[in-house]
């Protein structure tokens, strides 16, 4: 037998070995790229609640203004928690105007797999738990 007719087929064997192999490859790159997306989205949502909470007059209304605004454009983008965690530390709003101060807040927030992927029905949660900082007007009255 000569070498060409053993060879025979083997292009096709290859692509039959090789082409779920890739399509896999390809899925697994757009889950991962979903996933990091998503949890930008709650990154981004933090920083922007955080932002909120420093335009607040009062501890109470930077807390309010938080939760309220981190859930509203979390809603925006078609997202939800299913355990939502916020700690906001407020203490400088007792600093008087013409010092230098800033709002902490930490939001945690659990988001479904089947949010973060273009999948439905795919089960597991992803909790995402950003930091955030902004600073408090220097000369701004506050409460």
């Amino acid at each position: 037998m000569t070498r060409r007719a053993l060879e025979r087929g083997a292009a096709s064997t290859e692509a039959v070995v090789l082409a779920p192999t890739l399509l896999l490859l390809v899925a697994l790159v757009a889950a991962v790229g979903s996933v990091a997306l998503g949890e930008q989205n709650v990154t981004t949502t933090a920083h922007s609640a955080a932002r909120a909470a420093s335009l607040a007059t009062s501890r109470q209304d930077a807390v309010d203004r938080v939760e309220d605004s981190f859930t509203w454009q979390l809603a925006q983008q078609g997202k939800s928690c299913t355990d939502l965690s916020v700690n906001v530390d407020a203490s400088a709003f007792s600093t008087p105007p013409g010092e230098v101060a800033v709002v902490h807040s930490t939001i945690s927030c659990t988001v479904p797999y089947a949010q973060l992927m273009p999948i439905p029905g795919l089960p597991g949660t992803r909790t995402v738990t950003v930091e955030s900082t902004s600073p408090l007007d220097t000369f701004r009255e506050r409460s």
